[in-house]
C-alpha cells in the first residue's frame, strides 16, 4: 500500500476556496489546521470572491416564515425540500425577512428587533436600535440591506415617517434616512429623502448594483419614479421606468432583484413583468410575458441556474418555475402555512467576522 499523499498548505487552501460553504461547514471537524484555515476571515472572503460568479449562475435557496411557530425555514427549489434555520442558543420568534446580500440576510422579529444571520452557518448578530428612530407606535419604516465594496462595509439603511393619520404628528412628512454601519456598529442620520416614499407597498429596498430602489413618488408633481440610493456615496438618484407604464400608477407596483437585474412586476401590470437588461439604461427594459400561473399575484423570487428562461414564481399558495420560451409552469411545491421571505445564497460570511 503506497503512503498518504500530503499536499502543501497553499494547494489544500486553493482547492478548498472552491468548495461550497455548506461542505465548508462539515470539514471544519476534519483536523485543527483545517478549521483554523475554514474560520479565518481572509479565507472567508477569498472564498466568497471566488465563487461570486459561480453563485450568479446557481438557483438561491428560498427563506421562509411558519405562520404558526415563526420559524425560519430554507426551501432547495432544486430538491424541493425545506429545512428548518435555528439559530442555539436563540429562540426567536421571527416576522419578516427585510433583505439579502452575499449570504447574510437581514430580518426582523416579533418585537421588531433586527438581525442580521447567515442560514447557513447560523451565525446571528442584532442590530442595536438607532437612535434617530421615530416611535414605533406613530411612525412607519422600510429598511434595505447590501454590501459597500468601497469601504468592505455591511448596510443597513431605514427610511422612516410619521403616520400622518396619527393625531400627534399630523402635518409632518418629512422621509428620515438612518444608516447603520456593521463594521462600525452605529447608526448615523442622513439629510432626509427627496422623495416620497409613503405611497404603495411599504416593502424593503431592492439591491442591484450596489444601490437600493424603491418605487416612490418626486416631491414636485406627484409622478412615479424609481429612487435608487447608493451604498457607497449614500445619495439618492433615479432610474427611468419602462415607457410604455402609466406614469401616475407604475408606484402601485414591486420592484424585484432577478439575477443581478432591476426588474418590475405587480397586479397594475396585469400578466406581464419588466426586466432592466442593462442597469440604468431606460432602453434595455425588456417585457416578460407570464400566462398560466394559478397564483394571484404572481411574484417572481429568483431565477434558476441563472438563465432568464427559467423563474421561480410563489407567494402563500405555492412555489412554480416558469419556462418564458415555452409557457409552462413546473409545480415545486406549496409551502402551505408559510410566507416566503425571501432568498440566500450559501456563503461561509459572519456579522461577527466585521464586528471584531
Amino acid at each position: 500500500m503506497s503512503a498518504p499523499t500530503h499536499f502543501p498548505p497553499e494547494i489544500i487552501e486553493s482547492i478548498l476556496r472552491r468548495v461550497p460553504a455548506k461542505s465548508l461547514g462539515r470539514f471544519k471537524s476534519v483536523s485543527k489546521p483545517w478549521c483554523s484555515l475554514i474560520s479565518n476571515p481572509k479565507f472567508i472572503k477569498t472564498h466568497l470572491l471566488t465563487n461570486q460568479n459561480n453563485h450568479k449562475h446557481k438557483t438561491p435557496k428560498l427563506i421562509l416564515i411558519s405562520d404558526t411557530t415563526k420559524s425560519l425555514y430554507s426551501l432547495d427549489i432544486n430538491t424541493e425540500t425545506a429545512k428548518e434555520l435555528t439559530f442555539p442558543p436563540h429562540q426567536i420568534l421571527w416576522e419578516e425577512i427585510l433583505g439579502s446580500c452575499n449570504g447574510l440576510v437581514l430580518a426582523k422579529d416579533e418585537n421588531d428587533t433586527v438581525f442580521i444571520i447567515n442560514p447557513t452557518t447560523r451565525d446571528l448578530s442584532k442590530v442595536p436600535v438607532s437612535p434617530f428612530a421615530l416611535p414605533a407606535r406613530e411612525s412607519f419604516v422600510m429598511y434595505g440591506f447590501g454590501y459597500d465594496s468601497c469601504t468592505e462595509d455591511y448596510k443597513v439603511i431605514s427610511i422612516s415617517f410619521w403616520d400622518t393619520d396619527n393625531e400627534y404628528n399630523p402635518d409632518c412628512t418629512d422621509m428620515l434616512v438612518n444608516v447603520y454601519s456593521l463594521r462600525n456598529d452605529t447608526w448615523k442620520n442622513l439629510d432626509n429623502s427627496p422623495y416620497d416614499h409613503a405611497v404603495g407597498n411599504l416593502i424593503s429596498g431592492v439591491l442591484v448594483n450596489e444601490k437600493l430602489h424603491w418605487l416612490t413618488s418626486t416631491r414636485s408633481g406627484y409622478s412615479s419614479t424609481i429612487a435608487a440610493f447608493s451604498l457607497s456615496n449614500e445619495e439618492f438618484n433615479e432610474i427611468e421606468l419602462p415607457d410604455s407604464i402609466e406614469n401616475d400608477r407604475a408606484v402601485f407596483n414591486e420592484l424585484v432583484e432577478l439575477g443581478g437585474k432591476l426588474g418590475m412586476f405587480g397586479t397594475i401590470l396585469g400578466n406581464e413583468m419588466w426586466v432592466m437588461d442593462e442597469y440604468g439604461v431606460s432602453e434595455s427594459w425588456r417585457k416578460i410575458e407570464v400566462v398560466g400561473i394559478d397564483i394571484d399575484p404572481v411574484k417572481p423570487l429568483c431565477l434558476v441556474d441563472g438563465c432568464d428562461r427559467y423563474i421561480v414564481f410563489g407567494d402563500e399558495d405555492g412555489v412554480v418555475v416558469y419556462n418564458v420560451n415555452e409557457r409552462s409552469v413546473r409545480i415545486v411545491g406549496s409551502p402551505n402555512g408559510f410566507s416566503i421571505g425571501g432568498t440566500y445564497v450559501e456563503t461561509l460570511e459572519s456579522p461577527q467576522m466585521y464586528l471584531n
